[in-house]
C-alpha cells in the first residue's frame, strides 16, 4: 500500500541539456549526460509535480485517516476474549513517526518498552487517560481553558491527532521533577510533528476547531522553551483565523470554541508579539466600552463587538469565571509589559503626568480592580485554610486564583520599578513630586510584599504551581529586592535579602517542568554577581554625601529580565531562532544609555538624582503620634519588618459583603492606614 503512493515523475529533461538542446538521458538524480561530462545536473520541479505531490499527500493523510476509523470499527464489533486482529494500519510496512508517536506511553523510564511488547488498543486508550488525567490536574485552567473538563477524557480517542500530540508535549512535563534531558527531546519531537500536521491542515484549508486548541498549546510550549518568535506566530495565525469566522459563528463545539477564543485573549495577552496597533490609549477605550469578562475583543484585529462567555460555559467549569476577570488583568498585564518593553522618547512625559504610559496601565489595572468580586479576593478565600490534598483537588479554581492574585500584584511592581521609573525620568529637569517618590514606594513595598506571603504560603502547603507567567512576576519583584538588598536601613536589607532568597527557590523549583524558569533564576545570579561597590561617587552626583555609598550593576540585564520575551532565554537575549545564520545584528550601543538608571542600594526611587534628599511625610507634631498608633506598626516601613498576615486579616471582616472589595468606612479605615506610614 505504501508503495502504490509513491509519486510518479514525468520524464523531463535537466537543465544543463534543456540548454545545449541536447536529448537528456533523464536519470534523477544525475542523468549519464552530466555525469560523463562532469557538471551539474539540476532538474527544476514543474507547478505540476508540486499540485500533483500535494493532491498526493492529501489523498495519503485521509487514507490514514479512513485506515484509524476502520481500526476502531473492527475492535468494537470484535468479541472481548478474541485476540485482537492485525489492524489495517498495522499492514503499512512503516508506520509514519507521528503514529507511534501518538500511541506511545507517558515516558517515565520504564515503559517504553512495555508500550512496544503491548501495543493493543486497551493500553493506548489507557495510556491516553492518563494524559488526559495530568492535563486537567496541572494544565486545564493554568491560565487557559480550551475543552470540557467534564467529557474531555471520553472525548481524546475522537480528537485529531496533531492536538493529542500537542496535549502530550505539554502534559507529560508532570509531574513535577520527571523532565529529564531525554523525556525532554522527545516531547520536543511530539511538538515538532504536531506543528507540521496543523500547519498541513492551514496549507490544505481544512482549519477546524483542533487547529485553532493546538496553535495555543504549542505556542505555550514554544514560548517557555525559548521559541518566542514561533510563539507569537502561532498566537498570529490563530487570532487571525478567528477574525475570519463570520460574526457570531463558532467551530465545532460551540462551549469549547468559546474557551479557545477566550484562551487565544489570554495567550496574547500574556506573551503575544506587542504590536502598534496595541496601544495603550486604544486599549483603554475598548475596555471602557464592557462590562463583563469577554473572550474575543482583545484579539488583535478582532470584531467590535464583544463576545461574552455564555452562562452555560460557566457553569460546566468551577474556575471558568474567575478566569474570565483573569482574562480581563491579562489585558493590563499586556499593557504592563509593553510599558516594560518600550524605549522612552526624549521628549516623554514624566509618569504622573495623565497621558503617560505609566497612567495608562494604572487606569487600567484600577479599572479591572473595580470589576472583581469579593468572593475572589484574598479575604474570602482562606488559601492557607486548606490541606494540600483539597488544594490539589481543586487546582482547576485554585490555579487561576492564584493567577489573579499574583498578577494583580506583580502589574504595580513593574510600573514602579525603580529602573523603568528613572528611565522615564531621564530628561526631567525639576524636583519629583514627594507624594509620587512615596506612592511608588508603597506601592512596589506592599505589593512585592504580597507575592512573598503567596509564595511563603505555597511553600509552606507544597503547592506547586504550573504557571509559567507566575515565574517572571516572581523575577520582577527578586530584581527590586535585589536592590533594596543594599541599603542602609538593616530591617528593608534584611527584609530584601531574604525575599531575593525566596524568590529563587521558587524559580529553581519551577525549573523542573519549565527550563525557562531554571534560566531566569540564572540570569537573576549573574545580575546578583554584576553588583560592585563603586568607592567614589559618580559624576552626576557630586551631590551626595561623602558616607553615601554606591554600587553598579549590569543594567542592560536588568532591563532584559524585566522583559518577559528576554528573562526566560539565555543572557536574557533576543530570540532569533527563526531566522538564518546570515542575519546581521546591528550595533549593541544601548549599554552604555540605561547604565545610568540603575538605583541599587536606593529604597524606592529615593536615591534618583531629582528626588529631595529629605523627604518627611508626615508634620513634626504628628510624626510622633503616627509612630504611637497600633495600626502603623502593622504597617511597611523602612525601619520596621513588616508583619503581612497582621495587614491580610485587617479585611478579614468583609467577608460576607458582595459588592466591591472595600465599603466606605473600610476604604476611609485603609486611607488612614497607607497614610500612616513613617517612611522617615
Amino acid at each position: 500500500m505504501e508503495d502504490s503512493r509513491i509519486t510518479r515523475r514525468a520524464h523531463q529533461a535537466c537543465e544543463p541539456c534543456r540548454r545545449k538542446k541536447s536529448k537528456c538521458p533523464g536519470e534523477r538524480p544525475i542523468c549519464s549526460y552530466c555525469q560523463r561530462l562532469g557538471q551539474e545536473c539540476i532538474y527544476s520541479t514543474s507547478e505540476s509535480d508540486s499540485n500533483q505531490f500535494r493532491h498526493n499527500r492529501k489523498i495519503e493523510y485521509r487514507m490514514e485517516a479512513l485506515e484509524g476509523k476502520l481500526d476502531r470499527l473492527i475492535q468494537n464489533l470484535s468479541p472481548p476474549n478474541t485476540t485482537s486482529r492485525p489492524s489495517a494500519s498495522s499492514c503499512r510496512q512503516a508506520p509514519t513517526p507521528q503514529s507511534q508517536i501518538v500511541s506511545d506511553e507517558p515516558w517515565n523510564g520504564q515503559n517504553q518498552t512495555n508500550s512496544r511488547l503491548a501495543p493493543e488498543t486497551p493500553t493506548i486508550d489507557q495510556t491516553l487517560v492518563e494524559t488526559g488525567q495530568l492535563y486537567l490536574t496541572w494544565c486545564h485552567n493554568q491560565p487557559i481553558a480550551l475543552f470540557r473538563e467534564e467529557r474531555f477524557l471520553e472525548s481524546l480517542k475522537d480528537r485529531d491527532r496533531e492536538v493529542l500530540l500537542a496535549i502530550k508535549a505539554l502534559s507529560l512535563r508532570f509531574p513535577p521533577g520527571t523532565l529529564t534531558p531525554q523525556k525532554r527531546e522527545r516531547l520536543q519531537a511530539m511538538a515538532k510533528s504536531s506543528r507540521r500536521l496543523v500547519m498541513d491542515r492551514i496549507a490544505d484549508g481544512q482549519v477546524r476547531l483542533s487547529t485553532l486548541q493546538t496553535l495555543c498549546l504549542l505556542s505555550q510550549l514554544d514560548f517557555v522553551d525559548g521559541n518566542v518568535v514561533q510563539a507569537g506566530l502561532n498566537l498570529s495565525m490563530a487570532s487571525h483565523l478567528v477574525h475570519s469566522l463570520p460574526p457570531r459563528a463558532s467551530l465545532g463545539d460551540v462551549t469549547e470554541c468559546s474557551y479557545c477564543m477566550q484562551g487565544i485573549v489570554i495567550l496574547y495577552n500574556l506573551h503575544g508579539p506587542l504590536v502598534p496597533s496595541l496601544s495603550p490609549q486604544m486599549t483603554s477605550h475598548a475596555q471602557s466600552r464592557r462590562g463583563s469578562p469577554t473572550i474575543a475583543g482583545r484579539v488583535p484585529g478582532q470584531h467590535q463587538e464583544s463576545v461574552s462567555l455564555s452562562e452555560n460555559a460557566q457553569m460546566n467549569q468551577p474556575g471558568s469565571i474567575i478566569l474570565g476577570y483573569a482574562a480581563e488583568l491579562t489585558d493590563a498585564w499586556r499593557m504592563a509589559r509593553a510599558y516594560a518593553a518600550s524605549h522612552v522618547d526624549v521628549d516623554g512625559p514624566p509618569p504622573w503626568t495623565p497621558d503617560s504610559d505609566y497612567s495608562s496601565v494604572m487606569l487600567r489595572h484600577l479599572e479591572v480592580d473595580c470589576k472583581v468580586p469579593l468572593k475572589y479576593r484574598f479575604a474570602a478565600n482562606d488559601f492557607g485554610g486548606h490541606d494540600i490534598d483539597a488544594l490539589q483537588s481543586q487546582r482547576s479554581y485554585w490555579g487561576p486564583w492564584l493567577f489573579l492574585q499574583i498578577i494583580y500584584a506583580a502589574i504595580p511592581c513593574l510600573l514602579n520599578h525603580p529602573f523603568l521609573l528613572s528611565m522615564r525620568l531621564r530628561n526631567f529637569r525639576y524636583t519629583m513630586p514627594q507624594s509620587f517618590i512615596q506612592q511608588s514606594f508603597d506601592q512596589i513595598t506592599r505589593h512585592a510584599g504580597w507575592i512573598i506571603y503567596f509564595l511563603h504560603q505555597l511553600e509552606k502547603k507544597d503547592f506547586q504551581a504550573s504557571d509559567p507567567v507566575l515565574g517572571h512576576c516572581v523575577a520582577i519583584v527578586a530584581t527590586i529586592h535585589l536592590q533594596h538588598s543594599f541599603v542602609k536601613e538593616y530591617a528593608l536589607r534584611d527584609k530584601a535579602q531574604a525575599g531575593f532568597e525566596t524568590c529563587m527557590r521558587f524559580l529553581q523549583r519551577m525549573g523542573s517542568v519549565w527550563p525557562s524558569a531554571s534560566v531566569m533564576a540564572q540570569n537573576l545570579r549573574k545580575l546578583q554577581d554584576s553588583i560592585v561597590f563603586v568607592p567614589s561617587p559618580r559624576p552626576d552626583s557630586m551631590e551626595i554625601e561623602d558616607n553615601q555609598e554606591s554600587w553598579s550593576i549590569d543594567a542592560q540585564l536588568l532591563w532584559d529580565i524585566l522583559i518577559y520575551e528576554k528573562a526566560g532565554r539565555e543572557d536574557a537575549a533576543r530570540d532569533c531562532s527563526m531566522f538564518e545564520d546570515s542575519l546581521t545584528a546591528g550595533p549593541e550601543n544601548q549599554r552604555q544609555h540605561v547604565a545610568e538608571f540603575d538605583l541599587v542600594g536606593s529604597a524606592g526611587i529615593f536615591g534618583h538624582k531629582t528626588a529631595p534628599k529629605e523627604v518627611p511625610v508626615y508634620a513634626p507634631d504628628d510624626d510622633a503620634n503616627a509612630t504611637e498608633r497600633p495600626s502603623a506598626g502593622a504597617t511597611r516601613a523602612l525601619t520596621e519588618t513588616v508583619n503581612e498576615e497582621r495587614n491580610y486579616e485587617r479585611f478579614a471582616g468583609i467577608n460576607e459583603q458582595d459588592g466591591l472589595f472595600l465599603q466606605p468606612n473600610d476604604f476611609g479605615r485603609a486611607i488612614d492606614n497607607w497614610f500612616n506610614f513613617d517612611l522617615v
